[in-house]
């Protein structure tokens, strides 16, 4: 019965609130264990892709209205709204793989359902039958798109299989391949991507020829969306070879793009893998070991305490950094089932300003290592709060000023790329907005934003001082409206808060600690301000109640 109240409680802050599904898990205040959170996540997501469909066969049973007592207009405070937990009700009695509620026969929502389930189910069949669809299933929004969509499937050399006998093996399977890219692709048709040709394939979405196969089983090919790909390549840009040094991968898990980077170093040389999540961290070793990458020492570390002046990382020349995000731009997190757009909401504004605190916090500190000349900053977000803003923040600061940080020229950040930066968001200079990528789903990729800093390279664009002072006096603004405090401050308050908003979970022992430190660190003004708070809520609390 929870399990459904959660889910349903998430589609209402989805309904509300921009942002991933997984992000509104935790806005709505839902606390369960990993493997909870994953059932609850795919409910979710399962429930939006039939939503359309599930709200059709209401208007022909409109269940709140014959079931009144179980299902009120207005829901009692801190309970999912009616319409929600009907839909996930729906979802698992007409489209899960068991076709049942899995909830107690006596749980009052469960009877208010079954019993109108053999109409629901007659009136299901009319809307397939009008649709045209030759199954159920097909009824699923991302279902009318998978023929439009691509599926990328990397190549991986670390696995000793070589390209040719990957594209024998599809020859085999039945597959064409093309010579240029096209739109649909045929169930047996693929391609070589355009700007990753070398590693990346191209699939129709409906196909799923690797299940079961032993280049998949066996790591030779890699499911990862092109957008994920793009950082690691504008990475290792010029890569000269072990000769050059090592390389950093500040936030590893899950290991896509670590085993990329390791992949583009040939397999040799040092690629140090940073994760602090344990459970994150499994599943990144499980990945390093079924991806063949020999070059990585992962560790269960924090990248933000790592040392950068420490011998250990003297030959460390490239650092990726994919920091935690709001997660926006990811499609497979269906915030594009989103039906209509919605103003920011505060919550909304604070997370942002909390990650792109973070975000800034772990550029700085990777702007320290003594021998790095060239570092990645990624998101898998299309809020410009997380991504040019940021960089803008981090190239006037006065480390990169001080260490000669730069930001790299569209030549070597994959020129033949053409969506670039908002050229409104980095103060109207064309140059920095050529100089990082956006991606968007009309791209056929997840959104994502790829920018790259480097030193000691005379292609290296600089922010001019009228936007600089712009930016600065616009943060600062920003700062003391919302509570006056100065923005290392605010990083460093932030950071632990916004480390809990990792894309993936964290375990609740983990947790506790960080809310532990966290509140170490607040000053008696703000614990005076929280309780003050906490007082207001409680009375109005009571007011409703009366």
């Amino acid at each position: 019965m929870n399990f459904y109240k959660s889910a349903a409680l998430a589609l209402d802050h989805l309904e509300k609130n921009q942002g991933s599904v997984k992000g509104s898990l935790a806005a709505a205040g839902i606390k369960s264990t990993p493997g909870e959170g994953k059932r609850i996540l795919a409910l979710v997501i399962e429930t939006l892709k039939y939503k359309p469909t599930l709200l059709q066969l209401l208007l022909t049973v409109p269940l709140q209205s014959l079931e009144k007592p179980t299902f009120p207009k207005r829901s009692p405070r801190g309970s999912p709204s009616s319409q929600s937990l009907i839909l996930v009700l729906l979802h698992d009695l007409l489209f899960s793989s068991k076709r049942k509620i899995e909830a107690s026969d006596l749980w009052p929502p469960k009877q208010s359902i079954v019993k109108h389930q053999t109409r629901l189910k007659a009136e299901l069949v009319k809307i397939q039958i009008k649709s045209g669809k030759s199954r159920i299933t097909d009824l699923a929004k991302s279902s009318n798109a998978s023929s439009e969509a691509i599926r990328y499937i990397r190549y991986n050399p670390n696995s000793g299989r070589s390209l040719p006998n990957l594209h024998n093996e599809l020859s085999k399977l039945g597959f064409m391949k093309l010579d240029k890219p096209k739109y649909p692709l045929g169930e047996k048709e693929y391609f070589m991507d355009e700007h990753l040709g070398d590693v990346l394939l191209c699939f129709n979405g409906g196909v799923d020829w690797w299940n079961k196969s032993d280049w998949y089983d066996g790591g030779g090919v890699i499911l990862q969306d092109k957008a994920s790909c793009l950082p690691a390549k504008v990475l290792m840009w010029g890569w000269r070879g072990e000769e050059e040094g090592e390389c950093i991968d500040a936030t590893a898990a899950p290991g896509n793009k670590t085993s990329f980077v390791s992949a583009l170093m040939d397999n040799k040389g040092k690629l140090h893998a940073f994760e602090r999540s344990p459970n994150r961290y499994k599943t990144l070793t499980r990945m390093l070991e079924k991806a063949h990458c020999k070059n990585v020492v992962a560790q269960r570390a924090d990248f933000l305490e790592s040392d950068p002046e420490s011998r250990e990382y003297r030959k460390v020349t490239r650092i990726l950094l994919d920091p935690s995000c709001s997660g926006s731009g990811i499609v497979n997190r269906l915030d594009y089932l989103l039906e209509d757009d919605v103003e920011e909401s505060d919550s909304k504004t604070e997370r942002l300003e909390k990650l792109a605190s973070f975000q800034l916090q772990m550029i700085l500190h990777a702007f320290k290592f003594q021998s790095a000349k060239r570092i990645v900053y990624s998101t898998c977000s299309i809020h410009p709060e997380e991504d040019e803003r940021v960089v803008l923040s981090a190239l006037q600061s006065k480390i990169a000023k001080e260490n000669g940080w730069k930001l790299a020229p569209r030549e070597q950040v994959i020129p033949t790329w053409d969506r670039r930066g908002r050229k409104e968001e980095m103060g109207g200079d064309e140059d920095l907005a050529q100089g990082v990528i956006r991606c968007l789903p009309e791209d056929r990729t997840n959104g994502f934003f790829v920018s790259c800093f480097i030193r000691d390279d005379p292609s290296g664009i600089s922010i001019k001082s009228q936007i600089s002072n712009v930016q600065k006096q616009k943060r600062e603004e920003g700062k003391s409206s919302k509570n006056g405090k100065r923005p290392r401050e605010e990083v460093e308050s932030n950071i632990e808060d916004v480390t809990n908003e990792r894309i993936e979970e964290e375990v609740d022992e983990q947790e506790q600690e960080q809310e532990s430190q966290v509140t170490k660190e607040k000053t008696l003004a703000q614990l005076e301000r929280n309780r003050r708070k906490k007082a207001a809520q409680k009375a109005k609390k009571r007011k409703v109640e009366e």
